[in-house]
């Protein structure tokens, strides 16, 4: 994973989070599944400033973004094309992670 652009990666995913529509209009479900992970993103962004991005800190970014597709109920063919974007701007390759589109 020494390939992998790490400001990109942030960058692209929080990036995302703010670009994708929010089809839900439960404002409860919202904080806890989009304010409060994107929140825990930048504290991982922070927590590894000078350190190597592992594949389960990569993981739990990946894992901690798509909580926020499914609570803003994000379609599939829009996730889809957010990870093809994060992947191809950070180097951060969805299958050796073991993580799939949906």
């Amino acid at each position: 994973m020494a390939d992998i652009d790490k400001t990109a990666f942030f960058s692209a995913v929080l990036k995302t989070i703010a670009s994708t529509r929010n089809h839900n209009t439960d404002q409860d479900e919202h904080t806890r599944g989009v304010v409060e992970p994107a929140a825990r993103i930048r504290a991982v962004e922070e927590e590894v400033a000078e350190q190597p991005l592992t594949p389960g800190r990569t993981g739990e970014v990946l894992d901690l973004l798509e909580t926020t597709f499914r609570a803003k109920r994000t379609p599939d063919e829009e996730r889809e094309y957010y990870l093809q974007y994060i992947e191809k701007v950070s180097g951060v390759s969805r299958a050796s992670l073991g993580v799939s589109a949906g």
